[in-house]
């Protein structure tokens, strides 16, 4: 399940580089992910449906599959899971605002939950000889839904999403690996 995992995560990083390069403008170091299919933009479609829906699947499944071998990645599988899904069809306004449209409003409540759920989850593994891995991406995550919230330092929001992102993508793996 740990390669299916980092299959998924590639196929969003492809996708996320490809169309962050199609947009004019969009930078991965000040611009969330959610960015690339806002409504109104030129690949709002393409990226929903294309990139975060079947990403959003695959993190399901491997949380389906993985929920009695390692439920703790499968917590953390089904809240990015969801996350990806539910963005598909909810797409965020421009410029990623705490408020908006109501679909800004479920985006960002499916996000805020899916962080938070990750959050608690990361938290209840910090015992243990890796701890520093669990705690390491569980500050991450605190610092990227801080910096939403707050909205400073907007320039770094995109980097802070990814380094996230990332951490929790290495938990993931980390504990699928374990149950190989």
């Amino acid at each position: 399940m740990a390669l299916f995992t980092l299959f998924v995560l590639a196929y969003l990083a492809i996708g996320v580089a490809f169309f962050g390069r199609r947009r004019p403008g969009y930078s991965h170091l000040r611009h969330t992910i959610s960015e690339l299919g806002e409504s109104g933009s030129a690949y709002e479609w393409q990226v929903s449906y294309l990139v975060f829906l079947p990403v959003g699947i695959g993190w399901l499944m491997a949380a389906l599959f993985s929920r009695e071998a390692a439920p703790g990645a499968a917590v953390l599988l089904t809240a990015m899971g969801a996350a990806y899904a539910l963005s598909a069809f909810f797409p965020c306004d421009p410029g990623t605002p705490l408020s908006g449209t109501w679909k800004n409003s479920i985006h960002n409540l499916v996000g805020g939950i899916a962080y938070v759920a990750m959050a608690y989850q990361l938290n209840e593994l910090t015992d243990g000889p890796k701890e520093a891995y669990f705690k390491a991406a569980l500050y991450l995550l605190g610092a990227f839904l801080a910096t939403f919230v707050i909205g400073w330092p907007k320039a770094a929001i995109g980097m802070l999403q990814r380094l996230a992102e990332t951490s929790v993508h290495a938990v993931v793996v980390m504990l699928l690996w374990e149950t190989r």
